[in-house]
């Protein structure tokens, strides 16, 4: 095995846990299920040091990582809401932040070949967003009688996903312009170069 592979090792394996989070979710222990959880994150914060402490960087790490993040939190997302732990407009806006990053990531990877890298304002969006979810699963009961202690739970995170949305996309939009404005100069390039050579 070489070294430079373990960043997409740890990422499969975090796409694994995924199955073994819906079965200790459901037929163990939702308790359980959040020490998978926990260790698909630090999964995560490990295969990132490495990539890119050691330029592990390959391209299907570039798809595979995000991909194992979203798959891990969407369907942490919809099972505790199966179980009514969380609230849907808790649901909503971290399920459309996930799902868009993702498409708009891959889009960006595809058209420049660049590595995406989080903003202080994504990982601490995704901080609040474990810190919630293991609070919804040791206070879930007291969650749903009280509505304001479950706003003052679940709204920090909630906005701190819509801004993270709002600046990605415009952090994607920047990027996608960039690649636009490098294809017109080296289209504008190929046009002088024509044109000295047909003087």
């Amino acid at each position: 095995m070489k070294l430079k592979n373990i960043p997409n090792i740890l990422s499969a394996i975090r796409i694994m846990l995924v199955g073994v989070f819906v079965y200790t979710f459901f037929c163990v222990s939702p308790y359980v299920a959040l020490v998978v959880f926990l260790l698909a994150g630090a999964t995560d914060v490990v295969d990132g040091y490495l990539a890119r402490r050691n330029n592990w960087i390959s391209d299907l790490g570039k798809i595979l990582d995000p991909f194992a993040d979203k798959l891990m939190q969407c369907t942490v997302l919809v099972s505790l809401y199966i179980k009514k732990m969380i609230p849907i407009w808790f649901v909503i806006p971290f399920f459309l932040k996930e799902i868009t990053s993702l498409i708009m990531g891959l889009i960006v990877i595809k058209k420049r070949n660049i590595v995406i890298v989080s903003k202080w304002y994504g990982k601490m969006t995704v901080c609040l967003f474990y810190a919630t979810i293991v609070l919804s699963v040791f206070i879930s009961d007291i969650l749903r009688e009280n509505l304001l202690l479950a706003v003052i739970v679940f709204m920090p995170a909630v906005v701190s996903a819509i801004i993270t949305f709002v600046a990605y996309v415009k952090h994607y939009a920047v990027l996608k312009n960039k690649n636009y404005a490098e294809k017109i100069k080296t289209e504008e390039k190929a046009d002088a170069v024509d044109a000295a050579e047909n003087i």
